[in-house]
């Protein structure tokens, strides 16, 4: 099994700059698309050690979503990453304190199942009829295992005053959630052979459910 990497080094693709306020901005390569609002991230958790920010965290923030399945691509295991964010850091500090990978999994895991079946669907409940529901609830119920945590990170960011939007300054705590692929999908084809949706799906909504099962690790 391919062990997850955690890198300490800003990735090379990625420029930075400091600002006249001592903070400094990543600027991603031009063919990124930014996910949000660019922000200054003006501290965070490896400043003090002179190290950079973790290839995982810079994915996520130039890339979202899309960046951190390009790292899965070389693991043998699915990435998941809980977020939050505040102007309390001794709250946030507690959150990621307390934090229990097999108690989150579920949200983590629904959210983005839920996003695989939505992707290209305008009303999936339409589309796959009660079916859809009952997987998102049975996902979320689920006693998932094999999830690991395996690192956590935090920035601090300054947001310029955009349009009506005052300027602002944050912190945001990020931890990274570890599965299996192979045990990842053992738990998930054991849901879908098991749904049993209150209300049966027509055979066009099974039909396009299924194959979208049947397809579902293609790009996710």
């Amino acid at each position: 099994m391919k062990k997850l990497l955690i890198f300490a080094t800003v990735l090379i693709p990625f420029a930075s700059c400091v600002t006249e306020h001592g903070g400094f901005i990543l600027i991603p390569p031009v063919e990124v698309e930014l996910t949000q609002i660019p922000f200054v991230i003006i501290d965070h958790q490896n400043i003090n050690f002179g190290l950079g920010i973790p290839e995982w965290v810079n994915s996520l923030l130039f890339e979202g979503e899309r960046g951190i399945q390009a790292i899965e691509a070389d693991l043998d295991s699915f990435l998941f990453v809980a977020r939050s964010e505040g102007n309390n850091f001794s709250a946030l500090q507690l959150w990621k304190d307390t934090f229990n990978a097999e108690l989150a999994f579920p949200r983590l895991a629904s959210t983005r199942i839920e996003a695989r079946f939505s992707a290209g669907v305008h009303f999936p409940d339409v589309t796959y009829g009660a079916l859809y529901e009952t997987l998102i609830r049975s996902v979320s119920d689920a006693r998932w295992t094999g999830m690991a945590r395996e690192d956590n990170f935090w920035i601090q960011r300054s947001f310029a005053a955009v349009g009506d939007e005052a300027a602002r300054e944050d912190w945001e705590f990020l931890i990274l959630v570890a599965i299996e692929k192979s045990y990842f999908a053992l738990q998930l084809n054991s849901i879908f052979d098991t749904l049993n949706p209150s209300q049966p799906p027509t055979v066009a909504q099974r039909l396009t459910f299924n194959n979208v099962a049947e397809h579902f690790f293609e790009g996710f």
